[in-house]
This record gives structure tokens, C-alpha cells and sequence, in this order.
């Protein structure tokens, strides 16, 4: 039999087990439940904030394209400095970026002397030129919170792009890049260090680096756009002039415009399908009457009776036949056939050649 005092000493141990779980289930459980809360919380957000930074496009999930071979021969190179830096993801895009600067060729292929020293010219090896634009790629899309296209474009800008950016919204647009080049353009000009590398960028007054810095890259990325809503802009530009009865800018005359236009780069802007559907035609067009007619032109079906059609583009991207995505690339920007100048003409209509309707209304964008 126990004795009276390992009966006490049970008794003793049964209490302070019974208190320690009365003190775990007043004061430790509530701490844990408020920590897991915490975490979970942090989870979501960061969960989100991931989401936001694939929301560029996609870009890190196309590939390059139409590369020479000197920057080809740099591919091995600039995939071992990428997972150095953390962006072997975006090797596509750097590959892009080569392109664009030098085409793969001279000492400082990423043109990366500026950035590492302050003034062109202080790097002579490639190799040293890949690892210091990689690193600095990184560095930038860091700064930039993932938005790619902030990235290409501060490359071309300067750091000092991301900081304005992020005063004015916090993602990147062409208008950021024209405002923000022509505010620097305005305090830089008296140097006579700067000229517009493009005559579009004359009416802006935007001479400070290329405004069209991120359409030039991306020429030689291929990807499909990821876009919210039914239908989406074909290219990223100014709507010049609007559907409906004008002067017909070469004989004066009052005629029927059947589209809309936007200004965009030659051999530079790409253009994109505005929804899903069907290319339906893909090629050259010229007037039965054997005149100068659309040029290069796409149409897409989406549905039974209703085509998108993008014209005088400088290239084409689809072929008949094909299926594309909403934001998939269908050609670049051009000016063959009947054309004044560079720019896209977007038509939508029931049939292939007729039942034209405003475009302007089922983009959801107003008139000039």
C-alpha cells in the first residue's frame, strides 16, 4: 500500500499537471493560435505579392528569338552568370536585352561599362560585360519589385526610372518612360550630350536615352501577353486618327475609314491579337486593281461572324490556320501597302472584307 506521503506527493504532481494545462490553455494556446494566424497571413501575402510579380506579361516564360549567332555563341555564358545572380528564369529575356545593345559583337556585348564605372568604354573582355550586366539586370529587377518591362526600360533610363515610377503608380507604362525622358531631356539638353535616337520621339520632346527602349528588346522575345478583360489593345500606342468618313491622306478626298490607327516603330512595335480565335488570313494584300491595298495583313475570327484585322505591318508572326491567344504576338509594326508613315490599322467587322464596325467601342477607348 502507498503511504501517506507518496499519496500527497501524487496528489501534488496531479495538481501542478492540472494547472500547467489550465495555464497552457489560457495563456500558450492563445499565443500559438495568434502566431499561426500571423504566418498564415504572411503566407497569403506573399503568396499575392508572387502573383503580382508574374503578372508582367509573363515575360519570363517566352524565349528568344531571331538572335544572331555572335550572341547565340554567349548563351552558355550568360545561363552560368543567371543562377549565379538568381535569374536564370529571365535568360531569354537578357539574351533579348544583348541583342538590342550590341548584337553579340565587341568587347562590352551587354554594354555594361557605363554601369559598372560611370562612363563608356572601361570594359574590355566579354565575359567580364555578361557577368556585370547580369548582375546588374538582377540588381534593377530587384529595384523594380519583378515588373520586367521597369527593368528593361531603367537599363536603357538609369536606376533613377524606378524611383520615378514608383512615385507615379509604381508599375511601368510607355507614358512613364516619354514623361520621364523628356523631364530629363529639359534639365540635360544644354550639355548637347542627347539626341532623339528616334524621330517618333521628336514630338515628345523625349531625347533622354529610348523611350522605346522595352519594344526594341522585346522584338526579339517571343510570349503572349497576359491580359484582363474581353478585348485588349493590340499595340502599345497613341490612336492617331479615327474610324469614320476623313480626307483621305492621299488624294484629299472625302472617304470612308474603316478602321482606327496607332502610331508605332517601325520593324520594332509588336503587334497583338485583341482576343482569341482563328487566323483566318496571313499574308501580302494588294487591290484587285493591282493598287497598293493593307500590305502585310492578319485577320483572326473569334467566333462565327465577327474578325479583328491588323495591317501594314512590317512582318507577319501566324499563319493560316493557327489558333492564337489573347496578347499573342501576330506581327510587327510597318508601313507596306497604302501607307503614309508607320503605324497599325485595326479593323473590326462581320465578314472578311465587309461589315466594318468602330473598333474604338469594342476596345472600350474614346475617340480622338
Amino acid at each position: 500500500m502507498e503511504t501517506a506521503k507518496e499519496i500527497v506527493k501524487e496528489v501534488a504532481k496531479r495538481k501542478a499537471q492540472k494547472v500547467a494545462f489550465l495555464v497552457f490553455l489560457k495563456y500558450i494556446l492563445p499565443i500559438l493560435l495568434v502566431c499561426a494566424l500571423i504566418f498564415g497571413v504572411l503566407f497569403m501575402i506573399l503568396a499575392i505579392a508572387g502573383s503580382f510579380v508574374q503578372q508582367d506579361g509573363g515575360l519570363e516564360g517566352g524565349e528568344a528569338v531571331n538572335l544572331s549567332e555572335e550572341v547565340l555563341a554567349y548563351r552558355p555564358i550568360v545561363e552560368e552568370y543567371a543562377t549565379e545572380y538568381g535569374v536564370e528564369e529571365y535568360v531569354g529575356i537578357i539574351l533579348a536585352l544583348m541583342m538590342q545593345e550590341s548584337g553579340g559583337r565587341g568587347d562590352d556585348p551587354m554594354q555594361a561599362s557605363e554601369s559598372l564605372c560611370g562612363s563608356v568604354g572601361c570594359i574590355t573582355d566579354p565575359e567580364q560585360s555578361i557577368e556585370h550586366g547580369v548582375k546588374y539586370f538582377s540588381q534593377v529587377l530587384e529595384r523594380a519589385e519583378g515588373d520586367v518591362k521597369l527593368t528593361l526600360q531603367s537599363y536603357n533610363f538609369g536606376g533613377g526610372f524606378i524611383d520615378y515610377v514608383m512615385d507615379n503608380g509604381g508599375s511601368y507604362t510607355q507614358e512613364l518612360a516619354i514623361d520621364f525622358s523628356s523631364m530629363k531631356y529639359e534639365e540635360l539638353k544644354h550639355t548637347g550630350n542627347y539626341s532623339c535616337v528616334r524621330p517618333e520621339a521628336v514630338q515628345y520632346n523625349a531625347c533622354y536615352g529610348d523611350i522605346y527602349y522595352v519594344d526594341a528588346v522585346l522584338r526579339y522575345y517571343d510570349y503572349t501577353l497576359v491580359i484582363e478583360g474581353e478585348f485588349a489593345m493590340p499595340v502599345q500606342g497613341t490612336m492617331t486618327s479615327d474610324y469614320g468618313m476623313r480626307s483621305d491622306p492621299h488624294t484629299g478626298e472625302q472617304d470612308m475609314h474603316t478602321g482606327i490607327d496607332f502610331g508605332c516603330i517601325n520593324h520594332v512595335t509588336p503587334i497583338y491579337a485583341t482576343h482569341p480565335g482563328k487566323i483566318v488570313y496571313s499574308q501580302f494584300h494588294v487591290n484587285n486593281n493591282g493598287t497598293p491595298g493593307y500590305g502585310n495583313l492578319v485577320m483572326v475570327q473569334h467566333g462565327e461572324q465577327f474578325i479583328t484585322a491588323y495591317a501594314h505591318m512590317s512582318s507577319l508572326n501566324v499563319d493560316v490556320g493557327e489558333t492564337v491567344d489573347q496578347g499573342q504576338k501576330v506581327g510587327v509594326c510597318g508601313s507596306t501597302g497604302s501607307s503614309t508613315g508607320p503605324h497599325l490599322h485595326f479593323e473590326t467587322k462581320t465578314g472578311l472584307w465587309d461589315g466594318h464596325q468602330n473598333p474604338a467601342e469594342v476596345l472600350g477607348i474614346g475617340d480622338l
